[in-house]
C-alpha cells in the first residue's frame, strides 16, 4: 500500500473534497489508519473540517491546512491581495513540516490539492510543482458531463508529461439527465487513458475491495 495519495482535480469545484472525504471514510472502514491533509485552502478552512471528520480524527483545521488565504481565489492571487496587508506569503517550510507530521502519524494519507494541476500557488510554482514535491501517486477527480473529456485529458496529459505517476480517475457530482455525454464519458476516457474509471455520485460510498488501485 502507498504511503497516500495526492487528490487533484480538472478544476475549481470538480468535487475533490467530497471524493477525498469518501475515500477517507472507505479507509477508515478498510481498518486503515488515515489522515487527511489539504496544504493549503483560501475563502475558509472548511475543506479542512469536512475531512476531518470523514476521517475521526482528532487534528484542529490549522494543522490539515497549515496555509489559508481569506481571499477566495488562486493562493497566489489571494497572497498578492494580502501581502500588502499582513506580509503574508505562501510558505512553503510550513507545508513540509505539516506534510511530514501527518506521513509519520498516519499509515496512509490523503491529500487534497486546491484546484487544477496548473493553479498557481507562487508566481512560478503550481500544484503540479506539489505534487512533483510531495511524490504521491495521484487520482484525478472529474465531472461527469459535457465538457469533461478536454478537461479530464488535458489534466492527465499534463500529469504524463510530467512523469506523475496517475492511479486513476474518479468521475464525482451530479448525473445531468439531459446531458447525452454522461452515458459515454466514463468509458471514453478509460479507453482513451488506459486508467481506472470510477463513477462515484452523491451519497454513494466507494467499495475499496472493487477499487483496490486507489491505495496499491
Amino acid at each position: 500500500m502507498y504511503r497516500g495519495i495526492f487528490v487533484t482535480a480538472t478544476d475549481t469545484e470538480a468535487g475533490k473534497t467530497y471524493v477525498s472525504c469518501k475515500i477517507a471514510e472507505a479507509l477508515k472502514k478498510f481498518g486503515v489508519n488515515t489522515g487527511v491533509f489539504k496544504p493549503v485552502s483560501t475563502g475558509d478552512r472548511n475543506d479542512a473540517k469536512a475531512l476531518i471528520k470523514a476521517a475521526e480524527i482528532d487534528e484542529n483545521p490549522e494543522m490539515v491546512t497549515p496555509v489559508f488565504f481569506k481571499n477566495p481565489m488562486s493562493p497566489y492571487g489571494a497572497s498578492l491581495l494580502e501581502n500588502d496587508v499582513s506580509g503574508k506569503v505562501f510558505d512553503l517550510k510550513k507545508i513540509d513540516s505539516s506534510f511530514k507530521y501527518f506521513l509519520n502519524k498516519y499509515e496512509f494519507t490523503v491529500v487534497e490539492g486546491v484546484g487544477g494541476v496548473l493553479v498557481p500557488l507562487k508566481r512560478n510554482f503550481f500544484v503540479s510543482d506539489l505534487i512533483k514535491k510531495f511524490n504521491l501517486p495521484i487520482v484525478v477527480v472529474a465531472r461527469f458531463g459535457l465538457g469533461t473529456l478536454n478537461h479530464t485529458l488535458l489534466t492527465i496529459e499534463k500529469l504524463k508529461r510530467d512523469k506523475q505517476k496517475v492511479l486513476g480517475i474518479v468521475l464525482s457530482g451530479k448525473r445531468d439527465k439531459k446531458d447525452i455525454s454522461v452515458k459515454s464519458n466514463a468509458s471514453i476516457i478509460k479507453e482513451i487513458t488506459n486508467l481506472f474509471v470510477l463513477e462515484l455520485g452523491y451519497n454513494e460510498k466507494i467499495d475499496l475491495e472493487k477499487n483496490k488501485w486507489i491505495i496499491k
